[in-house]
């Protein structure tokens, strides 16, 4: 019997991000995930570095660093996607507060129905093309992809605290071992893209990937640990969504696949450079609250 093996990894790399959603709103509950929403000042520096700088930073990047059309394409949908599924694993790896993790994962992730569509009809304009996106469009993945999970795990975590506390350990273990295999398949994957897309596309990646984290650290405000969390969250971009608008509006462009596969490899390695340079400012007091409830 022959297999597929696309639609092999394509399966378990959905089972990956259900698993790691249902994490999150088991181990997180509402008290967590609605964090930003009660330090209103934090929320919108963070609705500002995600939406309005890194899309602006990505503007600015196309418009100097001569890359091709198809490599543009690929930088301005990432620039216009925050909230990657992955946010929350990647930050807990890499020590930095799980809460505002989640609670920016999520965030980003319902405003990109109404913000998405606006950025998708500026760029329209700006750089002429038939590209088009409703916000249904965004809706549908993100409630497939993120908040149907989430949202299981938030009512386990609400109505049956002992079961979500049973459920947490063993889900957690699992979830680390299949991220790994999911970070490892994405390296096999998306590397040997990453190495043909040529020196001047992989300038502009590393551009964009330290305008978003800067962006994000110097908006996180002046604690250390938001700037932390926020300026590799922000750095984070949702490269499945970002994929799926690609998808339905420019056919047989393996360019954008790269610049987008550039992205999301590349920024695993700048985040993790990043956090081992800044975790030293954090109080060791602050980084074993990690991951408490506040």
């Amino acid at each position: 019997m022959d297999i597929d093996i696309k639609a092999v990894l394509g399966s378990y790399a959905q089972l990956t991000i259900f698993l790691l959603m249902l994490t999150i709103g088991l181990e997180e509950g509402f008290k967590n995930l609605s964090i930003l929403w009660r330090r209103i000042p934090l929320l919108i520096r963070c609705l500002i570095a995600s939406f309005i700088v890194v899309p602006l930073s990505a503007m600015l990047i196309v418009s100097i660093v001569p890359m091709d059309s198809s490599a543009r394409i690929g930088l301005l949908a990432m620039a216009i996607c925050p909230g990657a599924p992955l946010t929350y694993k990647k930050l807990t790896g890499m020590k930095a507060s799980t809460a505002l993790a989640g609670s920016f994962q999520t965030t980003t992730s319902l405003f990109a129905i109404l913000v998405v569509p606006i950025w998708v009809t500026i760029f329209r304009g700006i750089y002429p093309n038939q590209a088009t996106v409703e916000a249904s469009d965004v809706f549908q993945q993100v409630m497939t992809v993120q908040f149907i999970p989430i949202l299981i795990g938030l009512a386990v975590h609400k109505w049956f605290p002992s079961l979500a506390e049973n459920l947490l350990e063993p889900l957690s273990k699992i979830t680390s071992i299949m991220f790994l295999g999911f970070v490892i398949i994405l390296l096999v994957v998306a590397l040997p893209i990453v190495l043909k897309i040529g020196v001047i596309t992989v300038i502009g990646v590393v551009l964009f990937i330290i305008a978003a984290i800067l962006a994000g650290h110097y908006l996180g405000g002046p604690e250390p640990e938001n700037r932390l969390a926020i300026g590799l969250a922000n750095s984070t971009r949702n490269a499945g969504l970002a994929l799926a608008l690609t998808t339905m509006n420019f056919k047989d462009q393996p360019g954008i696949l790269a610049a987008i596969g550039a992205i999301a490899v590349l920024a695993f390695v700048a985040d993790a450079i990043y956090a081992s340079l800044y975790r030293p400012k954090i109080p060791q007091p602050v980084l074993e609250t990690f991951g408490s409830q506040p």
